[in-house]
């Protein structure tokens, strides 16, 4: 398709904070006293064994009035083998539930990334069907009337929403592996309610859509299910403006489900992010959690919100194998248990809920919100040097494009010569005393679009991870294409890609076999040449104007969304993020393009 014309006037998102630090306050009454008075449940998911410590114990006892078994209530745990059950911490922790006047939410029945291990490869439809009712009923069988609340199958459709997520069960069953599944624990416990449990569907999105054509369809069929669990696992600041998981976004999600007549609830919610902790960054968390649990308790059909852990140092973000960050500080008690300011804005909005006097002020709450910056006008365009091919960019927001210009990739710089530069040096991720920057440009000629970053970096590391999962984690630049013509897109799909280019290529004997990762990465059929200079590395690269997905027509005044991001790496892990478009603040252009800045061809005088 052909690139559509600039908006002049757009409307850039970021975060504003107050400048100085929130103190957090202790509530009058604990989460569970608080949310019990708005009819309401608010809860967190444990481990027995982390309940032997006192005073996770008391934390848990005190403050939440639903409880979740992190991982003993999940297949692989209880059946060590066919037939073998081991209840012990299951049970203990639906004893504890019930000694606390806690509801147990279930988790998971069905989940391919923990099943019971015994079960062999070459399983027929029929045996497996037998293998899911006979656990099914056994298990709900077991708590029939003491756990009311089950997650049944839990994140089975893909990622993007492209189908079912290609499982076990789906090989041996077929599709209706998760009606039966349903069917079986309805047959089990005919008084419990049903859910079906995801990740990265909270707001609206094509994976909750896929959930919700699901959902539509089991409905329609009579299957018996009566909720939808949306997970919560957010970034930082992606409760904000532009931001996949803003209220507007999770309320219109959560009342689609309810006018289906289904449940809802956020049944494991933390946030994670990349840079080290700051007030900042604790700030920013707050407005995050207040957003979600006020979505939540404000409409009629979200009854709980789970917290996914109690204290910081138990959180699985921290050790996960594809973690960014292990010491973020992702829920609301520290490490010795204290409130953080996340948990006051939440016992805050509880306690304004429930008619009782806030905790915070409405300047302090204000300061927890992400704020709209006004109006930015696009100037007239400029040249500085008047031996550029193209004018000056506006910072963080609108680069230009020259066109035709002959490129060669050889990583050499003489064919750029003219082509305007760009220096990125900020972003949310820095080390103390960081050196590295970023330095890019962009250009076309008929066939190609083209790519350089001339990166400055003292300590260049790459070959550690791979590039279908961590790729991210080390050195390496991003560059971002929206081709759609929907500049305002919340969402990736085909036209949209981010591209992942490594500096591991430096090794690639194949330019056009490059290392690449990110959304999409492959529709963009990239060709990368990256070699070592004395300052750091050197990447250039292009992708075809016309491929499967998209169509690109060089012409003056034309546009694409576009962004670039650095990823700089210390040691093993990544330390260093940089990023150009001013829209994104909190790196969530990969999930997010509509936080793209814009890229304007500029036709080159003949």
């Amino acid at each position: 398709m052909h690139a559509k014309r600039l908006v002049l006037v757009m409307v850039v998102a970021a975060l504003i904070l107050n400048a100085s630090p929130i103190i957090a306050q202790p509530p009058p009454g604990s989460l569970r006293d608080l949310a019990a008075r708005n009819g309401f449940y608010i809860g967190t998911a444990a481990y027995w064994d982390h309940l032997r410590d006192p005073l996770h114990r008391e934390t848990v006892i005190n403050e939440f009035n639903m409880l979740t078994p992190e991982q003993e209530g999940k297949a692989c745990e209880i059946e060590r083998g066919q037939g073998l059950y081991n209840f012990r911490s299951m049970d203990r922790l639906v004893a504890f539930a019930e000694e606390n006047d806690m509801v147990v939410h279930g988790h998971t029945l069905v989940w391919h990334q923990c099943m019971p291990s015994w079960i062999p490869d070459h399983t027929t439809r029929e045996e497996a069907i037998g293998f899911l009712r006979d656990y099914i009923h056994t298990v709900v069988g077991r708590y029939q009337g003491r756990v009311p609340i089950w997650d049944v199958v839990n994140e089975a459709v893909a990622d993007g929403g492209a189908g079912l997520r290609d499982t076990p069960w789906l090989q041996w069953i077929g599709e209706d592996y998760i009606e039966l599944a349903f069917r079986f624990a309805h047959e089990a416990d005919p008084d419990a309610r049903l859910f079906y449990n995801d990740y990265g569907a909270d707001g609206m999105n094509a994976k909750s859509d896929a959930i919700y054509a699901l959902v539509s369809d089991l409905l329609a069929r009579g299957v018996p299910i009566h909720g939808v669990g949306l997970q919560g696992h957010i970034t930082l600041g992606s409760t904000g403006p532009g931001g996949q998981n803003t209220p507007e976004l999770l309320d219109a999600n959560i009342r689609r489900f309810g006018e289906l007549g289904l449940e809802v609830q956020i049944t494991e919610l933390d946030v994670s992010y990349a840079q080290p902790a700051s007030d900042e960054v604790f700030q920013s968390m707050a407005g995050d959690y207040r957003n979600m649990v006020g979505t939540c308790l404000e409409s009629e059909y979200c009854t709980a919100v789970v917290v996914w852990g109690v204290a910081d140092p138990l959180s699985w973000l921290r050790s996960r194998e594809d973690t960014v960050n292990p010491n973020m500080e992702p829920l609301l008690f520290d490490a010795d248990y204290q409130p953080k300011l996340a948990y006051t804005a939440v016992a805050d909005l509880l306690a304004r809920a429930a008619g009782e006097a806030p905790l915070l002020t409405d300047e302090e709450v204000a300061a927890l919100m992400p704020e709209e910056i006004g109006p930015v006008e696009i100037p007239e365009p400029t040249f500085s040097d008047p031996a550029q091919l193209a004018p000056d960019s506006v910072p963080g927001v609108l680069y230009y494009a020259p066109f035709p210009v002959a490129i060669t990739l050889d990583g050499e710089m003489d064919d750029w010569a003219g082509v305007p530069r760009v220096t990125v040096d900020s972003g949310p991720t820095l080390p103390p005393n960081h050196d590295t920057a970023m330095t890019f440009a962009v250009a076309a000629d008929d066939s190609y679009l083209y790519f350089l970053a001339d990166v400055v970096d003292s300590s260049v590391v790459y070959g550690i991870h791979t590039p279908s999962s961590s790729w991210y984690r080390e050195d390496g630049v991003e560059f971002y294409l929206n081709t759609t013509g929907d500049l305002a897109a919340p969402t990736y799909r085909d036209g949209i890609v981010q591209i992942g280019m490594m500096a591991a290529n430096i090794d690639n004997p194949d330019p056009a076999d490059p290392i690449i990762g990110g959304g999409n990465s492959a529709d963009a059929q990239a060709t990368i040449v990256a070699v070592r200079t004395e300052q750091g590395y050197r990447i250039e690269a292009s992708v075809p104007l016309v491929t499967d997905v998209w169509t690109i027509v060089p012409e003056q005044g034309g546009v694409l969304g576009f962004q670039a991001h650095l990823n700089g790496a210390s040691v093993d892990d990544r330390d260093t993020k940089l990023i150009w478009s001013i829209y994104d603040v909190q790196d969530q252009s990969y999930t997010n393009p509509s936080l793209f800045g814009q890229l304007m061809f500029w036709q080159v005088a003949p």
